[in-house]
């Protein structure tokens, strides 16, 4: 994506070819410029660091694999709270994040809710020999097919992995974004200025590869892949080609930062903040729609599993942008469906409720 923007100037200075007069808003001789520049197709720009981004989104994953470990094993809260806390010690996949100076809890919006997730996951894996009917918490299986469920059906860790992307890396993500026209762009430390170590950070909050290509499929056992939202870009983005957009609107919005071309800075931002949230809802609308298909119908592993996802994916319309297109009202329907008992939105005549909620993100977000 080869992309140039060129000289703005203001409309007076062509009022004279002899007088070099500006009318820039502060009246001071400089006439300001936008220098002529290219959009990459590869996120390398000189001295990024968005390791502190990518430390947390390691940490998450690691914290995901402990409370899924419930299933099989029992789990203590003390220790994903070492995990949550970066505390004792607790990563073995990347030992060198125990002594990053990074944790998750500093920059999880709502972190009691975590850990009493936490909590509830620990004591459910307790449990994970029992049967789970309505009301007791236990297993659900079908076939192969198993899941460690509370009394109402949730998958406390799907609640964590999937919440957490919208409390912190999602929220974190928007918020830096949208405090970036108001950085620093001319003090430069270490190689970068603070709107363009924001940019970055926000970036890393992502978690694609710096060469990201929304085409290509990665496989589980690259090293270098999509990860956590990177993830999800195709997973459940493809559709809206979020891959594609986000992506070439962070690359955009980085190189107008070192052109100092803001009008392009901003536009990029809300590029992001709309289409990444289009994303949340893509997927919300992909996990309220699974139970309710024909061959789902029954597979409580299933239905389970992704009414699990979608309350966590549903919870991150919190952290939405002020921009957003989810009223106040149609957000607590959501929520409200959503927390609904599981076995009673499954074995509701019609999934009335879960209708609804496919309609009412259909028809917010534009989405089929």
């Amino acid at each position: 994506m080869k992309m140039k923007n060129y000289f703005k100037l203001p409309l007076c200075v062509l009022a004279s070819a002899l007088v070099m007069t500006s009318c820039s808003k502060d009246d001071s001789n400089d006439i300001e410029t936008i220098a002529p520049y290219t959009v990459p197709t590869t996120y390398n720009f000189a001295d990024a660091n968005y390791a502190s981004s990518t430390q947390r989104v390691k940490m998450a994953l690691e914290l995901n694999s402990y409370l899924g470990s419930a299933l099989t094993t029992t789990i203590t809260t003390e220790k994903a709270n070492d995990y949550f806390n970066n505390t004792n010690n607790p990563f073995t996949t990347d030992a060198t994040l125990n002594t990053s100076g990074v944790k998750l809890a500093d920059k999880t919006a709502d972190a009691t809710t975590f850990t009493g997730y936490f909590t509830q996951q620990a004591a459910n894996s307790t449990k994970n020999t029992v049967e789970a009917t309505n009301g007791t918490a236990g297993y659900v299986i079908k076939g192969t097919a198993k899941r460690l469920v509370s009394a109402t059906g949730l998958e406390y860790n799907q609640a964590v992995a999937k919440g957490m992307m919208g409390a912190l890396f999602f929220k974190e993500a928007l918020n830096i974004l949208a405090a970036v026209p108001n950085d620093n762009n001319t003090t430069v430390t270490n190689g970068t200025t603070a709107m363009q170590r924001h940019w970055d950070e926000a970036f890393g909050y992502l978690s694609v590869p710096v060469d990201y290509d929304p085409e290509r499929t990665y496989a589980n056992t690259d090293a270098i892949r999509p990860l956590l939202w990177g993830g999800y870009l195709a997973e459940r983005g493809k559709g809206i080609e979020a891959g594609k957009v986000i992506f070439n609107a962070f690359l955009k919005g980085r190189a107008a930062i070192g052109a100092k071309d803001y009008a392009v800075v901003k536009e990029q931002i809300t590029i992001i903040q709309n289409k990444w949230e289009q994303l949340v809802a893509a997927a919300a609308l992909a996990y309220v729609t699974i139970p309710t298909n024909a061959v789902s119908v029954g597979d409580l592993p299933t239905q389970f599993h992704a009414l699990s996802e979608a309350y966590g994916f549903i919870s991150c319309f919190k952290y939405r942008p002020a921009s957003s297109k989810l009223s106040a009202a149609d957000f607590q329907k959501l929520t409200a469906t959503i927390n609904t008992n599981f076995y009673t939105l499954v074995n509701e005549a019609g999934f009335t409720k879960l209708v609804e909620a496919q309609t009412l993100l259909k028809t917010v977000y534009g989405l089929n």
